[in-house]
């Protein structure tokens, strides 16, 4: 057969994407769904653990809790697949993940997206800025033209290699030094046109005029258009005179509301405090930490890396296994004891 014969539908629309289906069942079923910003697989293990729907494998998070980057796009698409992948791994929530700008041409968008599916995620946003791209709240950003960012979402869009694979466009148009505020909202009536699921406009800052005006002017011509909200970190919501609540954005129809570095400022926040009693206070910084975790959900490491699961498969296929377990020092699910004094980790 001449490779000109070979149907390139072949590889389209062939994975089964149930953390998609589950996504979009929350998305339907709820006013709105909240998903934190997070970083690591053990943030989204304890996500679950704590309730929460969703989580969102934030970018800035990502470059910065992984690399020590800012987020100026210095982070590949294949490193990113490769976090979301470990995430995915570590937690039955449906994981939506930073897509960037796509990361280059089209081909470079339909490759990510199929690559993002492949990791197991639930959803991926793309942006409309001109690479590399910048955190939003970043000054410098600019939007490519319009019509280079539709030919993105509609290549986006047309790479799922499933229906339920959930596509979100953001729009950076209102902020960049080449934006403004009609163009933000035509931006997200010409993605909405293109087939995305969600518009994302990103503001510059937290005003609660400008979210009201823009959900109820695109809803003016796409009334059924479902949009996300990124409560972002980058402003103080507790300072504001009468801050957005998360239900308010939900009646306006931020269906998907997330908080980028949610995870990332509660661990450094605490890291950060925990580290300066020890190098202050010795070993009573440790019998304060321990006076904290010790009786929590967190308590034991062992725990939240499934020891008991794993040593169960170990015993399943090693026969002697168990009585190594049993016959030795340390943690085990029998026994659910911490290691013993003279054991180290």
């Amino acid at each position: 057969m001449h490779p000109s014969e070979l149907d390139d539908d072949v590889y389209a629309r062939r994975i089964d994407n149930p953390a998609g289906r589950q996504f979009r069942d929350l998305l339907d079923s709820q006013s709105y769904t909240f998903a934190p910003g997070i970083y690591h697989a053990l943030d989204a293990r304890l996500a679950e653990m704590a309730g929460i729907d969703a989580a969102y494998m934030s970018g800035y998070s990502t470059v910065l809790g992984q690399f020590g980057f800012p987020d100026l796009e210095m982070v590949t698409m294949t490193e990113m697949v490769e976090n979301a992948k470990r995430m995915v791994e570590a937690t039955n929530l449906p994981v939506i993940a930073d897509c960037d700008t796509g990361y280059g041409g089209i081909h470079n968008v339909r490759r990510a997206v199929r690559e993002y599916e492949k990791a197991g995620v639930a959803a991926v946003h793309i942006e409309d800025q001109t690479s590399p791209k910048r955190c939003g709240h970043i000054a410098g950003k600019q939007i490519v033209g319009r019509e280079e960012a539709r030919s993105r979402f509609e290549a986006a869009v047309d790479a799922k290699q499933s229906e339920d694979t959930v596509i979100i466009a953001r729009t950076d148009a209102y902020g960049s030094a080449n934006g403004d505020w009609e163009e933000h909202l035509e931006r997200g009536r010409i993605y909405a046109d293109a087939g995305v699921d969600l518009v994302w406009p990103e503001m510059p800052d937290p005003s609660r005029e400008d979210a009201i005006n823009y959900a109820e002017t695109i809803h003016e011509t796409h009334p059924d258009l479902d949009l996300a909200f990124n409560y972002s970190s980058s402003f103080a919501w507790s300072e504001e005179d009468d801050p957005l609540t998360f239900s308010e954005l939900g009646s306006l129809g931020y269906r998907y509301i997330f908080i980028t570095l949610y995870g990332l400022h509660s661990g450094a926040h605490a890291v950060y405090e925990d580290l300066v009693n020890i190098a202050e206070n010795a070993e009573a910084a440790q019998f304060d930490l321990e006076s904290r975790y010790l009786d929590h959900e967190t308590e034991s490491h062992h725990e939240l890396s499934f020891v008991p699961r794993y040593q169960n498969i170990e015993s399943e296929f090693d026969p002697d296994a168990r009585e190594r377990m049993t016959e030795s020092a340390g943690f085990s699910e029998e026994q659910s004891e911490p290691l013993t004094s003279d054991t180290s980790d």
